[in-house]
């Protein structure tokens, strides 16, 4: 039971981020992480090993939720709004590491982001899956995550870039 508890101290704000990502409805999201935890308690015997519990958890967010979209009768309209996927053309930047209190510390620059844009940066840096699972996670190729994740670091760049010229000025 203390397993559990710490399981879902850990990973529910942002397994609950994601549900409502794809769900745009925070009551509904709450809802499907207590689904996704309660399945997870009624079959601990089934658990896969702790290195990937991460992942499975995810997974099993992103399929409730779209069970729960489908039989409200949405799934297709949230469906098509979550795969909306932004391409871009160019170079990519030399890799830029953020950590998490950069990450912080730019968070209105993150949430101004485009939806599907911000939703794989925040599974990558902020929940440290690779571009492999994300792009597993959500259905998508590897190369639309790193897409994604180049789109995103460019404009949070620039935006730091900016503020770094003000507080230098």
């Amino acid at each position: 039971m203390k397993s559990f508890k710490c399981l879902m101290n850990e990973f529910g704000p942002s397994l609950h981020y994601f549900a409502n990502s794809i769900t745009d409805n925070l009551q509904e999201a709450e809802e499907i992480v207590s689904d996704v935890f309660i399945k997870i308690w009624q079959q601990r015997e089934n658990l896969p090993p702790p290195d990937n519990i991460k992942f499975y958890l995810f997974k099993a967010v992103k399929n409730t939720a779209l069970n729960y979209l489908k039989s409200k009768g949405r799934r297709a309209a949230n469906l098509a709004a979550w795969e909306l996927q932004v391409n871009i053309h160019g170079q990519n930047p030399e890799e830029i590491l953020i950590s998490k209190e950069d990450v912080t510390s730019i968070r209105s620059v993150i949430d101004q982001l485009p939806p599907r844009c911000r939703q794989i940066f925040i599974l990558v840096k902020e929940d440290g899956l690779t571009y492999e699972q994300v792009a597993h996670l959500l259905d998508i190729s590897k190369a639309t995550v790193n897409v994604q994740m180049t789109l995103a670091i460019k404009k949070i760049w620039g935006a730091l870039s900016t503020a770094l010229k003000v507080s230098h000025s």
